[in-house]
């Protein structure tokens, strides 16, 4: 489209500041003219990169180091509106945002998934994620006060959104317990619902 100025201005709406979704709009900005809109919505201020989130927990990246403002679109000409999604009218092509309104002319849905951790008896009263940025810092608090026990690394169903996560997360835990001169008095396990490690990538 680009260069065809002549054309009516559209409207596009990206639900979603995660790593699909920010991708998504850098691409439409770079092939779309200047007088289309890319607008991108998030409930957060802040992208946060999911596949360092591992590393916060291991202690060797911190919050700040893999969170961007998502206000630095504006520089490219990507519009940024942060508030919760209310609802989506598919046949006015409308969003709710915040109960307020926008006109869409394409749609982008993007919002990744919420993790549902009271759905398992006591997982969110004695059990730690590293799928959340606020996760993996309780998990690097944790990591960093162990001393002796054991550690149990779980996955509650065939299909998550990262096939080698939790094997990562079990081999980042053990380096960072041998740094603390902790590893020979705590066991490490992987409780696996998948016969075989990476068996949803095809492994």
């Amino acid at each position: 489209m680009r260069g065809r100025s002549h054309e009516s201005a559209q409207t596009v709406v990206i639900l979603g500041g995660g790593v699909g979704g920010v991708a998504t709009a850098n691409r439409l900005r770079r092939r779309l003219a200047p007088h289309h809109r890319v607008v991108l919505v998030n409930r957060e201020p802040d992208f946060s990169f999911a596949a360092s989130y591992l590393w916060v927990m291991a202690g060797t990246r911190t919050a700040h180091q893999v969170t961007r403002p998502l206000r630095r679109l504006e520089r490219r000409g990507i519009e940024v509106v942060v508030g919760e999604v209310d609802g989506i009218d598919p046949r006015r092509r409308v969003v709710s945002i915040g109960g307020r309104e926008m006109a869409a002319d394409h749609l982008v849905i993007a919002l990744g998934a919420d993790y549902a951790a009271d759905a398992i008896d006591g997982l969110s009263e004695h059990g730690e994620t590293f799928a959340t940025l606020a996760g993996a810092e309780a998990l690097a608090r944790r990591v960093t006060s162990l001393s002796r026990g054991r550690v149990l690394v779980v996955t509650a169903a065939p299909v998550y959104r990262c096939p080698a996560a939790p094997y990562e997360a079990a081999l980042l835990i053990d380096a960072a317990l041998h740094r603390a001169g902790v590893r020979s008095r705590v066991s490490i396990a992987v409780h696996s619902a998948e016969p075989a490690p990476m068996g949803v990538a095809g492994a």
